[in-house]
Protein backbone atom coordinates (compact mmCIF):
# COMPACT_ATOMS: atom_id res chain seq x y z
CA UNK A 1 0.00 0.00 0.00
CA UNK A 2 1.63 3.57 -1.06
CA UNK A 3 2.40 5.65 1.69
CA UNK A 4 0.18 8.89 2.22
CA UNK A 5 1.28 12.01 0.77
CA UNK A 6 2.96 14.25 3.65
CA UNK A 7 0.62 17.05 5.02
CA UNK A 8 2.28 20.16 3.25
CA UNK A 9 4.28 22.55 5.66
CA UNK A 10 1.78 25.88 6.02
CA UNK A 11 4.16 29.24 5.35
CA UNK A 12 1.98 31.55 7.19
CA UNK A 13 2.04 35.35 6.77
CA UNK A 14 -0.23 38.22 7.35
CA UNK A 15 -0.81 39.51 3.71
CA UNK A 16 -1.24 37.92 0.43
CA UNK A 17 1.28 38.16 -2.77
CA UNK A 18 0.28 40.72 -5.20
CA UNK A 19 1.76 39.05 -8.23
CA UNK A 20 3.98 35.85 -9.54
CA UNK A 21 6.27 38.11 -11.48
CA UNK A 22 9.31 38.04 -9.46
CA UNK A 23 10.90 40.69 -11.31
CA UNK A 24 7.88 43.80 -10.39
CA UNK A 25 7.80 44.59 -6.55
CA UNK A 26 10.37 44.38 -3.75
CA UNK A 27 7.55 42.70 -1.40
CA UNK A 28 9.02 40.17 1.41
CA UNK A 29 5.78 38.68 0.75
CA UNK A 30 6.60 38.16 -2.92
CA UNK A 31 10.22 37.44 -2.57
CA UNK A 32 9.41 34.73 -0.51
CA UNK A 33 6.98 32.73 -2.82
CA UNK A 34 9.42 33.99 -5.48
CA UNK A 35 12.59 32.70 -4.42
CA UNK A 36 11.26 28.99 -4.03
CA UNK A 37 9.99 29.10 -7.84
CA UNK A 38 12.73 31.13 -9.64
CA UNK A 39 16.41 31.13 -9.49
CA UNK A 40 18.36 34.20 -9.40
CA UNK A 41 22.31 33.89 -11.06
CA UNK A 42 23.64 34.74 -7.30
CA UNK A 43 22.05 34.00 -3.89
CA UNK A 44 22.72 35.20 -0.42
CA UNK A 45 22.96 32.73 1.99
CA UNK A 46 21.46 32.80 5.79
CA UNK A 47 24.32 34.91 6.31
CA UNK A 48 23.88 37.41 3.89
CA UNK A 49 27.17 35.94 1.86
CA UNK A 50 26.68 35.81 -1.76
CA UNK A 51 26.63 32.32 -2.77
CA UNK A 52 26.74 30.93 -6.89
CA UNK A 53 23.13 30.07 -7.62
CA UNK A 54 22.51 29.92 -11.74
CA UNK A 55 26.38 31.25 -12.43
CA UNK A 56 28.89 29.60 -10.97
CA UNK A 57 31.62 31.65 -11.44
CA UNK A 58 32.54 34.93 -12.79
CA UNK A 59 34.98 37.38 -13.86
CA UNK A 60 35.70 40.84 -14.87
CA UNK A 61 37.37 41.44 -18.57
CA UNK A 62 38.12 45.25 -17.40
CA UNK A 63 36.33 47.27 -15.13
CA UNK A 64 33.11 47.47 -17.14
CA UNK A 65 32.60 44.43 -18.20
CA UNK A 66 31.22 41.33 -16.10
CA UNK A 67 31.34 37.53 -17.19
CA UNK A 68 29.45 35.10 -16.14
CA UNK A 69 29.31 31.26 -16.28
CA UNK A 70 26.26 29.36 -16.57
CA UNK A 71 25.52 26.07 -14.62
CA UNK A 72 25.29 23.21 -16.76
CA UNK A 73 22.60 20.80 -16.63
CA UNK A 74 19.72 23.40 -15.07
CA UNK A 75 16.25 22.55 -16.49
CA UNK A 76 12.59 24.69 -16.17
CA UNK A 77 9.76 23.40 -14.84
CA UNK A 78 8.43 22.41 -17.58
CA UNK A 79 11.63 20.65 -19.39
CA UNK A 80 13.21 23.11 -21.05
CA UNK A 81 16.75 23.88 -20.61
CA UNK A 82 18.02 26.69 -19.03
CA UNK A 83 20.48 28.93 -21.70
CA UNK A 84 22.35 32.46 -21.61
CA UNK A 85 19.37 33.68 -23.55
CA UNK A 86 17.37 33.42 -20.75
CA UNK A 87 19.64 35.39 -18.77
CA UNK A 88 19.74 38.00 -21.49
CA UNK A 89 16.07 37.85 -21.64
CA UNK A 90 15.43 38.32 -18.31
CA UNK A 91 17.65 41.66 -17.71
CA UNK A 92 16.73 43.01 -20.93
CA UNK A 93 12.79 42.72 -19.87
CA UNK A 94 13.31 44.74 -16.25
CA UNK A 95 15.43 47.48 -18.37
CA UNK A 96 12.11 48.05 -20.76
CA UNK A 97 9.78 48.28 -17.52
CA UNK A 98 10.28 51.22 -15.39
CA UNK A 99 7.60 50.03 -13.33
CA UNK A 100 9.41 47.84 -11.70
CA UNK A 101 11.36 48.37 -8.78
CA UNK A 102 14.32 46.81 -10.25
CA UNK A 103 14.37 49.28 -12.90
CA UNK A 104 16.15 52.44 -11.15
CA UNK A 105 19.19 49.31 -10.07
CA UNK A 106 20.16 48.39 -13.85
CA UNK A 107 18.78 51.69 -15.84
CA UNK A 108 21.47 53.89 -16.73
CA UNK A 109 23.80 50.81 -15.04
CA UNK A 110 24.00 48.31 -17.71
CA UNK A 111 25.34 49.30 -20.88
CA UNK A 112 24.71 46.49 -22.62
CA UNK A 113 23.65 42.52 -21.97
CA UNK A 114 24.74 39.36 -24.22
CA UNK A 115 25.29 35.80 -24.99
CA UNK A 116 28.22 35.08 -26.69
CA UNK A 117 27.53 31.46 -26.30
CA UNK A 118 24.81 29.12 -24.56
CA UNK A 119 26.43 29.05 -21.06
CA UNK A 120 27.88 32.60 -20.96
CA UNK A 121 26.46 36.26 -20.29
CA UNK A 122 28.57 39.69 -20.59
CA UNK A 123 27.21 42.31 -19.06
CA UNK A 124 28.34 45.78 -20.31
CA UNK A 125 28.36 48.81 -17.23
CA UNK A 126 28.23 52.34 -18.00
CA UNK A 127 30.76 53.04 -15.91
CA UNK A 128 32.65 50.48 -12.83
CA UNK A 129 29.92 49.20 -11.54
CA UNK A 130 29.99 46.18 -8.67
CA UNK A 131 26.33 44.20 -10.23
CA UNK A 132 26.65 41.11 -8.19
CA UNK A 133 24.42 41.80 -5.47
CA UNK A 134 22.25 43.56 -7.98
CA UNK A 135 22.12 40.20 -10.14
CA UNK A 136 21.09 38.71 -6.62
CA UNK A 137 17.48 39.56 -6.83
CA UNK A 138 16.78 39.40 -10.64
CA UNK A 139 14.85 36.01 -10.85
CA UNK A 140 15.78 34.33 -14.10
CA UNK A 141 11.98 33.91 -16.82
CA UNK A 142 12.38 31.19 -19.85
CA UNK A 143 12.53 33.52 -22.61
CA UNK A 144 10.44 31.00 -25.43
CA UNK A 145 7.56 30.34 -23.17
CA UNK A 146 6.88 34.02 -21.74
CA UNK A 147 7.50 35.47 -25.02
CA UNK A 148 4.68 32.87 -26.49
CA UNK A 149 2.35 32.98 -24.28
CA UNK A 150 2.33 36.73 -23.15
CA UNK A 151 2.83 37.90 -19.49
CA UNK A 152 -0.76 37.34 -18.46
CA UNK A 153 -1.58 33.81 -19.41
CA UNK A 154 2.49 32.92 -18.49
CA UNK A 155 2.12 34.59 -14.87
CA UNK A 156 -0.97 33.02 -14.54
CA UNK A 157 0.84 29.23 -13.65
CA UNK A 158 4.41 30.40 -13.79
CA UNK A 159 7.52 28.16 -14.40
CA UNK A 160 10.94 28.60 -13.29
CA UNK A 161 14.26 26.72 -12.41
CA UNK A 162 13.46 27.07 -8.25
CA UNK A 163 12.89 24.05 -6.33
CA UNK A 164 9.67 24.35 -6.07
CA UNK A 165 6.79 23.85 -9.03
CA UNK A 166 3.91 26.32 -9.03
CA UNK A 167 0.75 24.40 -7.97
CA UNK A 168 -1.87 26.99 -7.87
CA UNK A 169 -3.05 30.70 -6.05
CA UNK A 170 -6.16 31.58 -4.46
CA UNK A 171 -6.18 35.02 -4.02
CA UNK A 172 -6.27 36.10 -0.72
CA UNK A 173 -5.87 32.63 0.68
CA UNK A 174 -2.71 30.75 -0.02
CA UNK A 175 -0.33 30.02 -3.09
CA UNK A 176 0.56 26.42 -3.19
CA UNK A 177 3.57 24.74 -4.71
CA UNK A 178 5.64 21.53 -4.66
CA UNK A 179 8.88 19.92 -4.62
CA UNK A 180 10.38 19.90 -8.29
CA UNK A 181 11.89 16.69 -8.76
CA UNK A 182 14.26 18.17 -11.06
CA UNK A 183 15.83 20.64 -9.53
CA UNK A 184 19.70 20.98 -10.35
CA UNK A 185 20.42 20.91 -6.41
CA UNK A 186 18.37 17.90 -5.46
CA UNK A 187 15.19 17.37 -4.36
CA UNK A 188 13.95 19.03 -1.52
CA UNK A 189 13.20 17.35 1.89
CA UNK A 190 9.64 19.37 1.93
CA UNK A 191 7.38 17.93 -0.23
CA UNK A 192 4.61 20.79 -0.41
CA UNK A 193 3.94 23.83 0.93
CA UNK A 194 1.08 26.22 1.35
CA UNK A 195 1.26 29.87 2.21
CA UNK A 196 -1.29 31.32 3.82
CA UNK A 197 -2.62 34.61 3.86
CA UNK A 198 -4.23 35.08 7.81
CA UNK A 199 -3.96 38.61 8.82
CA UNK A 200 -5.45 38.37 12.54
CA UNK A 201 -2.91 37.94 15.01
CA UNK A 202 -4.95 35.88 17.03
CA UNK A 203 -5.93 33.43 14.21
CA UNK A 204 -2.35 33.20 13.90
CA UNK A 205 -2.02 31.72 17.05
CA UNK A 206 -4.80 29.80 16.76
CA UNK A 207 -3.91 27.82 13.66
CA UNK A 208 -0.43 27.08 14.48
CA UNK A 209 -1.48 25.81 17.58
CA UNK A 210 -3.84 23.28 16.06
CA UNK A 211 -2.10 22.82 12.59
CA UNK A 212 1.53 20.36 11.97
CA UNK A 213 3.66 21.30 9.90
CA UNK A 214 3.71 24.96 10.49
CA UNK A 215 6.14 27.64 10.40
CA UNK A 216 4.57 31.79 11.34
CA UNK A 217 6.95 33.98 9.54
CA UNK A 218 5.28 37.06 11.34
CA UNK A 219 4.98 35.82 14.90
CA UNK A 220 2.67 38.48 16.74
CA UNK A 221 3.59 40.47 19.45
CA UNK A 222 -0.16 40.14 20.71
CA UNK A 223 0.61 36.99 23.14
CA UNK A 224 3.94 36.41 22.19
CA UNK A 225 4.94 36.05 26.27
CA UNK A 226 1.95 33.76 26.80
CA UNK A 227 3.12 31.52 24.09
CA UNK A 228 6.52 31.34 25.18
CA UNK A 229 6.62 28.45 27.74
CA UNK A 230 4.19 26.01 25.21
CA UNK A 231 6.17 23.36 24.75
CA UNK A 232 4.64 21.97 20.94
CA UNK A 233 5.75 25.24 19.55
CA UNK A 234 9.36 26.93 19.08
CA UNK A 235 9.52 30.90 19.59
CA UNK A 236 12.28 32.53 17.99
CA UNK A 237 12.82 36.77 17.72
CA UNK A 238 16.35 38.13 16.05
CA UNK A 239 17.45 41.35 14.83
CA UNK A 240 16.07 41.99 10.88
CA UNK A 241 17.51 44.07 8.37
CA UNK A 242 14.84 46.87 8.91
CA UNK A 243 15.99 49.99 10.37
CA UNK A 244 13.41 52.14 11.91
CA UNK A 245 14.26 56.19 12.03
CA UNK A 246 13.15 59.16 12.18
CA UNK A 247 13.83 61.26 8.83
CA UNK A 248 13.80 65.09 9.06
CA UNK A 249 13.51 67.66 6.31
CA UNK A 250 16.97 69.20 5.78
CA UNK A 251 16.02 71.08 2.93
CA UNK A 252 18.51 74.48 3.63
CA UNK A 253 15.34 76.83 2.52
CA UNK A 254 14.58 79.84 4.73
CA UNK A 255 12.75 79.09 8.44
CA UNK A 256 13.66 75.37 7.66
CA UNK A 257 14.89 74.85 11.49
CA UNK A 258 15.62 71.36 10.54
CA UNK A 259 18.31 72.62 7.81
CA UNK A 260 20.55 73.49 11.09
CA UNK A 261 22.58 70.75 11.86
CA UNK A 262 22.57 71.73 16.15
CA UNK A 263 18.74 70.84 15.92
CA UNK A 264 19.26 67.89 14.43
CA UNK A 265 21.78 67.16 17.02
CA UNK A 266 19.45 67.84 19.92
CA UNK A 267 16.35 65.57 18.35
CA UNK A 268 19.05 62.86 18.99
CA UNK A 269 20.02 64.18 22.16
CA UNK A 270 16.36 63.99 23.29
CA UNK A 271 15.94 60.62 22.77
CA UNK A 272 16.74 57.74 25.14
CA UNK A 273 16.12 54.69 22.42
CA UNK A 274 16.59 51.44 25.49
CA UNK A 275 13.49 53.75 26.84
CA UNK A 276 12.10 54.00 23.29
CA UNK A 277 12.43 50.49 23.20
CA UNK A 278 10.91 49.47 26.24
CA UNK A 279 8.17 51.44 26.74
CA UNK A 280 6.98 51.77 23.11
CA UNK A 281 7.83 48.87 21.55
CA UNK A 282 7.40 46.54 24.38
CA UNK A 283 11.49 45.35 23.71
CA UNK A 284 10.67 44.13 20.79
CA UNK A 285 13.96 45.77 18.89
CA UNK A 286 17.26 46.55 19.25
CA UNK A 287 18.95 49.95 19.52
CA UNK A 288 20.16 51.32 16.30
CA UNK A 289 23.45 53.19 16.41
CA UNK A 290 23.35 53.61 12.25
CA UNK A 291 20.77 53.14 9.19
CA UNK A 292 21.59 49.81 8.80
CA UNK A 293 22.03 46.35 10.99
CA UNK A 294 25.07 44.48 11.41
CA UNK A 295 24.46 42.00 8.99
CA UNK A 296 24.48 44.65 6.43
CA UNK A 297 27.88 44.86 4.34
CA UNK A 298 29.41 48.05 5.07
CA UNK A 299 28.11 48.39 9.30
CA UNK A 300 30.61 50.59 11.12
CA UNK A 301 31.26 48.96 14.26
CA UNK A 302 32.70 52.62 15.35
CA UNK A 303 30.07 54.10 15.55
CA UNK A 304 27.55 54.29 19.26
CA UNK A 305 24.85 56.20 20.06
CA UNK A 306 25.06 58.68 22.35
CA UNK A 307 23.78 58.91 25.53
CA UNK A 308 20.48 61.13 26.38
CA UNK A 309 21.01 64.31 27.57
CA UNK A 310 18.10 67.12 27.57
CA UNK A 311 19.79 70.13 28.65
CA UNK A 312 22.35 69.41 26.34
CA UNK A 313 19.47 69.14 23.35
CA UNK A 314 18.00 72.43 24.67
CA UNK A 315 20.93 74.14 24.60
CA UNK A 316 21.61 73.29 21.05
CA UNK A 317 18.25 74.98 20.33
CA UNK A 318 19.13 77.82 21.92
CA UNK A 319 21.76 77.92 20.32
CA UNK A 320 20.19 77.30 16.67
CA UNK A 321 17.83 80.66 17.85
CA UNK A 322 15.02 78.17 19.82
CA UNK A 323 15.08 79.35 22.78
CA UNK A 324 11.25 78.45 23.05
CA UNK A 325 11.82 75.11 21.37
CA UNK A 326 9.61 73.77 18.19
CA UNK A 327 6.56 72.91 17.05
CA UNK A 328 6.86 70.21 14.12
CA UNK A 329 4.68 67.78 12.64
CA UNK A 330 5.25 64.46 12.55
CA UNK A 331 4.07 62.00 9.51
CA UNK A 332 3.31 58.02 10.66
CA UNK A 333 1.29 55.52 8.62
CA UNK A 334 0.29 54.36 12.37
CA UNK A 335 -1.93 55.81 14.59
CA UNK A 336 -1.12 58.47 16.29
CA UNK A 337 -1.59 57.05 19.60
CA UNK A 338 0.59 53.52 19.72
CA UNK A 339 2.79 52.92 22.55
CA UNK A 340 6.27 54.16 20.48
CA UNK A 341 4.63 57.33 19.13
CA UNK A 342 3.21 58.36 22.76
CA UNK A 343 6.83 57.32 24.21
CA UNK A 344 8.74 59.38 21.46
CA UNK A 345 6.31 62.69 21.35
CA UNK A 346 6.96 62.56 25.61
CA UNK A 347 10.66 61.85 25.16
CA UNK A 348 11.18 65.09 22.62
CA UNK A 349 8.50 67.30 24.41
CA UNK A 350 10.77 66.74 27.53
CA UNK A 351 13.69 69.10 25.21
CA UNK A 352 11.31 71.58 24.32
CA UNK A 353 10.94 69.95 20.61
CA UNK A 354 6.19 69.37 20.33
CA UNK A 355 5.66 66.93 17.66
CA UNK A 356 1.99 66.56 16.69
CA UNK A 357 1.09 63.05 14.82
CA UNK A 358 -0.71 62.76 11.83
CA UNK A 359 -1.93 59.66 10.07
CA UNK A 360 -1.54 59.56 6.83
CA UNK A 361 -2.77 56.00 4.31
CA UNK A 362 0.27 54.75 2.60
CA UNK A 363 1.18 56.53 -0.69
CA UNK A 364 -0.12 59.41 0.56
CA UNK A 365 2.74 59.36 3.37
CA UNK A 366 5.46 58.58 1.06
CA UNK A 367 4.25 61.28 -1.60
CA UNK A 368 4.71 64.02 1.00
CA UNK A 369 8.15 62.70 1.44
CA UNK A 370 8.80 62.22 -2.11
CA UNK A 371 7.60 65.90 -2.63
CA UNK A 372 9.89 67.32 -0.02
CA UNK A 373 6.46 68.34 2.18
CA UNK A 374 7.13 65.99 5.31
CA UNK A 375 8.58 68.13 8.21
CA UNK A 376 9.10 65.00 9.79
CA UNK A 377 8.57 61.12 9.41
CA UNK A 378 8.56 58.26 10.62
CA UNK A 379 9.07 54.73 8.59
CA UNK A 380 11.98 51.74 8.18
CA UNK A 381 14.56 50.82 5.57
CA UNK A 382 14.98 47.64 4.51
CA UNK A 383 18.27 46.62 2.60
CA UNK A 384 17.62 44.21 0.40
CA UNK A 385 20.73 43.98 -1.72
CA UNK A 386 22.65 42.88 1.72
CA UNK A 387 24.85 45.69 1.52
CA UNK A 388 24.59 49.55 2.58
CA UNK A 389 25.53 51.39 -0.68
CA UNK A 390 21.82 50.45 -1.56
CA UNK A 391 20.79 53.51 0.85
CA UNK A 392 23.41 55.46 -0.18
CA UNK A 393 22.67 55.52 -3.84
CA UNK A 394 18.82 55.78 -3.33
CA UNK A 395 18.76 58.37 -0.41
CA UNK A 396 21.83 60.06 1.07
CA UNK A 397 23.02 61.25 -2.45
CA UNK A 398 22.07 64.63 -3.73
CA UNK A 399 19.26 63.67 -5.60
CA UNK A 400 20.07 64.20 -9.23
CA UNK A 401 18.86 62.09 -12.87
CA UNK A 402 22.23 60.73 -12.94
CA UNK A 403 21.93 56.85 -12.76
CA UNK A 404 19.27 57.16 -9.78
CA UNK A 405 21.30 58.69 -7.37
CA UNK A 406 19.06 60.04 -5.05
CA UNK A 407 15.92 59.04 -5.99
CA UNK A 408 14.37 58.38 -3.09
CA UNK A 409 15.73 60.85 -1.18
CA UNK A 410 12.78 63.04 -0.09
CA UNK A 411 14.24 65.55 2.71
CA UNK A 412 16.72 67.61 0.63
CA UNK A 413 19.86 66.49 2.39
CA UNK A 414 22.95 67.62 0.34
CA UNK A 415 26.45 66.63 1.41
CA UNK A 416 28.90 67.18 -1.57
CA UNK A 417 32.03 65.00 0.50
CA UNK A 418 29.47 62.48 1.38
CA UNK A 419 27.95 62.42 -2.64
CA UNK A 420 32.37 61.82 -3.29
CA UNK A 421 32.57 59.17 -1.26
CA UNK A 422 29.11 57.44 -2.50
CA UNK A 423 29.94 58.06 -6.25
CA UNK A 424 33.59 56.94 -5.63
CA UNK A 425 31.44 53.31 -3.77
CA UNK A 426 29.43 53.01 -7.32
CA UNK A 427 32.71 52.97 -9.29
CA UNK A 428 34.80 50.58 -6.78
CA UNK A 429 34.25 46.92 -7.82
CA UNK A 430 36.98 45.51 -5.36
CA UNK A 431 35.28 44.40 -2.38
CA UNK A 432 37.71 45.20 0.44
CA UNK A 433 38.09 49.00 -1.05
CA UNK A 434 34.31 49.20 -0.91
CA UNK A 435 33.14 48.10 2.46
CA UNK A 436 35.87 50.90 3.67
CA UNK A 437 34.45 53.82 1.73
CA UNK A 438 30.78 52.30 3.11
CA UNK A 439 32.16 52.53 6.49
CA UNK A 440 33.32 56.48 6.08
CA UNK A 441 30.07 57.20 4.14
CA UNK A 442 28.24 56.07 7.61
CA UNK A 443 30.55 58.01 9.22
CA UNK A 444 30.16 61.13 7.40
CA UNK A 445 26.15 60.36 7.27
CA UNK A 446 25.32 59.52 10.70
CA UNK A 447 27.18 62.34 11.74
CA UNK A 448 25.01 64.82 9.27
CA UNK A 449 22.11 63.38 10.97
CA UNK A 450 19.27 63.46 7.87
CA UNK A 451 17.46 60.50 9.92
CA UNK A 452 17.83 59.69 13.63
CA UNK A 453 18.26 55.65 13.48
CA UNK A 454 16.16 54.62 16.12
CA UNK A 455 16.18 51.07 16.70
CA UNK A 456 16.78 47.77 14.45
CA UNK A 457 13.24 46.04 13.94
CA UNK A 458 12.79 42.26 15.86
CA UNK A 459 12.05 39.16 13.29
CA UNK A 460 9.59 36.98 14.88
CA UNK A 461 9.07 33.41 14.08
CA UNK A 462 6.66 30.52 15.47
CA UNK A 463 7.51 27.19 14.63
CA UNK A 464 5.60 23.97 15.39
CA UNK A 465 7.61 21.25 17.11
CA UNK A 466 7.84 18.87 14.05
CA UNK A 467 9.49 21.29 12.08
CA UNK A 468 13.71 22.25 12.09
CA UNK A 469 14.56 25.68 10.53
CA UNK A 470 16.95 28.36 11.21
CA UNK A 471 15.53 31.51 10.41
CA UNK A 472 18.06 34.10 7.85
CA UNK A 473 19.41 37.64 8.40
CA UNK A 474 17.23 38.59 5.13
CA UNK A 475 13.73 37.71 7.42
CA UNK A 476 13.16 35.43 3.77
CA UNK A 477 12.29 31.56 3.96
CA UNK A 478 14.50 29.45 1.37
CA UNK A 479 12.45 25.75 1.47
CA UNK A 480 15.66 23.31 0.60
CA UNK A 481 16.71 24.78 4.59
CA UNK A 482 13.64 23.24 6.13
CA UNK A 483 13.53 20.23 7.63
CA UNK A 484 10.71 18.21 9.28
CA UNK A 485 12.05 16.51 12.77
Amino acid sequence: MARPAARPLAVVQSSDITTLDPNRAFEVVNDIVAMNLFDPLLRFDRHMTLQPALAVRWENPNERIWRLHLRTGVRFHDGAPLSADDVVFTIRRVLAHPESELYPFFAGVVRRVEAPDAATVEIETEQPTPLLTRLSFVYILPKSRLEREGDAAFFRSPVGTGPYRFVGWTRGERVDLAAFDGYWAGRPPIDAAAFLCVEDPEARWTLVASRHPTILLEGPRQGWEQHRGDRNLTLIARPSLTVSYLGMNVAPRAGNPLADLRVRRAFRLAIDLKELLARGASRHGFPATQYVPPDVVGYNPALTVPPRDVAGARRLLAEAGHPGGLDLILDTQTAPRTPLIRELVAQLAEASIRVTPRFWSKDAFFARIDRGESDLHLTGWVCTTGESAELFESSLHTRTARAGLGRDNGTGYSNPELDRLIERMVATIDPGTRVDLEKQAMAVAVADIPYVPLYIQEDRYVLTSDVAWEPRADGELWLPEVRRR
